[in-house]
């Protein structure tokens, strides 16, 4: 891990689904949509990706079923490690301008 928390591996999953789409700017508070067991035991409940999985278990993100479709949101915590992300030479804060501007406006509070 480095200063932020996160590990490069998460710090890409991070910048892979809150970068801008086709002029959407993802918001954390809209959270992760989580796929969902299509059959068998599990059917209708949240499939949780290993890069989701290791961020819940560290406290960083949270899964809430509830919500449809299912979705993980950032914990306090879990924003303040997406913050430090931006004190990083190599992080381009000029295409996720949308989520600095995100973290530095709510800085303590949790998404979702």
């Amino acid at each position: 891990m480095g200063d932020t928390g996160l590990t490069r591996s998460e710090e890409r999953f991070i910048r892979w689904s809150f970068g801008t789409d086709s002029g959407h700017n993802p918001s954390l508070s809209d959270g992760i949509i989580l796929p969902v067991w299509k059959s068998g035991t599990r059917r209708g409940q949240p499939r949780i990706p290993a890069s989701i999985r290791d961020l819940v278990a560290r406290g960083l993100l949270r899964v809430v079923e509830g919500d449809l479709p299912p979705r993980a949101y950032f914990t306090a915590n879990g924003i303040r490690a997406v913050r430090r992300m931006f004190v990083k030479p190599r992080f381009d804060t000029g295409r996720y301008i949308h989520l600095l501007r995100e973290v530095e406006s709510h800085p303590d509070r949790e998404s979702g």
